[in-house]
């Protein structure tokens, strides 16, 4: 089982570091506008939680559900599952429809 979260974490952290960019979190309008880079133009409902640590900063970002064209169903295990597995000290959530637009960001 150690495996398996060992392989989830390196999964988020090279996801992260392929951006090559420190994103620092000083407003909603911040996480707005990082969310807006993760989610993209899916045809879906995509449901995202980015984990930061003491400092506000993005340590992952983790596409926690893809639902359908009009509702994505997501179980808060899978965000403090992220949350546990990434050391965070805050988490934000995002998700959009599929026309793009960020609907809600909660910290």
């Amino acid at each position: 089982m150690e495996t398996i979260l060992e392989i989830v974490r390196i999964e988020q952290v090279i996801r992260e570091a392929e951006e090559g960019v420190n994103y620092i979190i000083r407003s909603p309008e911040d996480g707005a506008k990082i969310a807006s880079r993760f989610i993209g133009r899916d045809d879906r409902e995509v449901f995202f939680v980015m984990c930061l640590n003491t400092k506000n900063n993005v340590v992952a970002v983790h596409r926690c559900h893809v639902g359908s064209l009009n509702s994505s169903i997501v179980h808060p295990r899978e965000v403090f599952k992220s949350a546990i597995l990434n050391n965070a000290a805050s988490v934000i959530v995002a998700h959009q429809h599929p026309s793009g637009d960020i609907l809600n960001i909660v910290s």
